[in-house]
């Protein structure tokens, strides 16, 4: 490479954690004892918010949370990313944000979740007499294979800033007790379960862990702010009936929902505006946002992290009560810069969709309205309740089927990617996003090949 390898390679062996060796069999063993039974996944019904306060009120997920943190790549910076990649779609679908979103390479999101917006134009398009929509037809990219060609980009290349997350002044023991001092968490810092723990085991005072990764990924918690808290929460279990020598069931007891909370959208931001200053971060590199809506038992904040304009994929979120902060999830690391890289030009970025080496795809990052319909058409017609005939197959000697898409993209736009190398580092990477006609999405990688080291590990 040039004169910023010694930047990278600093960066590259930055994560203090990168040789752990997880041990599932003893980590799962600490969760179960934690929580006193089998861990279970948390609601998925896509409420965020509601999501949130289940996870609040089950403290084996923090514990859970911590082992993902050791049992991902060894050190776990994907433990971080992943929750930060959460946070950054709430934040890219938000109205009125100024900064661009983040690029996603690879393959597009979950396509029953893209159609979900447009279920309800897919229904106002059908007639009155239930027909309208089967005879649409998904375009060749809903197979996965697809010709790109440019129509109108620059042919010329240029050059772009890299970055990367910095974690070795805050994933230490020193770093914890910071954190902790800051955020007037009580105890000595101590390494368990791969992560930096400092409060009380048992959920009965403030705590907090961090991660020892390449984002410094941390987590807090005051239950004493927590709305959803109380001393009991039995959800049934079953007794032998003495009398009869049945089985019965404890009635159960659930926590009673809080009151809609009295502090303000506005206040709630500002609070976490003021942590983020309390633990070094500078909140003017984030937009922070918070949903108008009093009628749960918090404010939800969220943080998105702006860099030249445009939207990392890594964030900060808070569960705001009018009794404090009850919960907050961010990460510590300094974004440095790694120097300006040479970028390939947008027309040459179209040819790298068809080559695998650069993160392009067929498939869509982002489907326009009008493919979320077809799609949403696809699943009412698979959907209908009447019997259908199996499909014929080709005749004797006809042409095989082997739909290829024709793709003409005709907008570029240069953004940031992240992407984890192998020893931990998590880098912010110059990316283009790519854009047809119609609004459908693909992503690419823009760093020019020649500064890219593409030898195996």
């Amino acid at each position: 490479m040039n004169t910023e390898d010694d930047a990278y390679e600093r960066l590259a062996a930055a994560d203090p954690a990168t040789d752990a060796e997880p041990r599932a069999s003893v980590l799962r063993a600490k969760i179960d004892a934690l929580a006193d039974e089998p861990a279970q996944d948390p609601p998925s019904d896509g409420d965020e918010l509601a999501a949130r306060r289940e996870r609040r009120r089950a403290p084996w997920l923090v514990a859970a949370g911590i082992a993902g943190a050791v049992a991902l790549s060894g050190g776990g910076y994907a433990l971080g990313v992943t929750a930060a990649a959460g946070g950054a779609q709430v934040a890219a679908d938000r109205a009125g944000s100024e900064a661009l979103p983040p690029i996603t390479l690879g393959g597009g999101r979950d396509m029953a979740e893209s159609g979900a917006d447009a279920a309800a134009g897919a229904m106002a398009d059908e007639s009155a007499d239930g027909s309208g929509s089967a005879d649409i037809s998904l375009p060749g990219w809903f197979e996965g294979r697809a010709v790109f060609s440019a129509s109108g980009l620059s042919d010329e290349a240029g050059v772009a800033t890299a970055y990367a997350y910095d974690a070795r002044e805050s994933a230490t023991e020193a770093g914890a007790a910071r954190l902790a001092e800051a955020l007037g968490v009580s105890g000595e810092p101590r390494w368990e379960w791969g992560s930096w723990q400092v409060g009380p085991r048992d959920g009965s005072g403030a705590s907090i862990w961090l991660s020892a990764d390449g984002t410094a990924y941390f987590s807090y918690n005051d239950p004493a702010a927590d709305p959803w808290r109380c001393e009991e929460e039995l959800a049934g279990i079953p007794e032998q009936d003495d009398a009869n020598g049945e089985d019965g069931l404890v009635e159960p007891t659930f926590c009673e929902e809080p009151a809609a909370a009295q502090i303000t959208r506005q206040d709630a931001i500002d609070e976490v505006r003021d942590l983020m200053e309390r633990v070094g971060v500078d909140p003017a590199g984030f937009e922070l946002d918070a949903p108008d809506d009093a009628s749960e038992g918090a404010v939800w904040v969220s943080a998105e992290q702006v860099v030249d304009g445009q939207r990392t994929g890594s964030s900060w979120s808070a569960t705001v009560s009018d009794d404090g902060v009850a919960w907050l999830d961010g990460f510590l690391a300094q974004t440095v810069s790694l120097g300006e890289y040479p970028v390939v030009s947008p027309a040459e970025a179209v040819e790298r969709l068809g080559d695998p080496r650069f993160g392009g795809s067929s498939w869509p990052v982002l489907y326009s309205a009008e493919a979320d319909q077809m799609l949403e058409a696809r699943y009412a017609e698979e959907e209908q309740s009447e019997p259908t005939a199996p499909p014929a197959p080709p005749s004797s000697g006809d042409d095989l089927p082997w739909p290829v898409s024709e793709v003409t993209i005709t907008e570029a736009r240069l953004g940031l990617t992240q992407h984890h190398d192998d020893g931990g580092s998590v880098l912010l990477l110059p990316a283009y996003e790519l854009s047809d006609a119609a609004g459908n999405t693909w992503s690419v990688l823009a760093v020019a090949e020649g500064v890219l080291d593409t030898t195996s590990p």
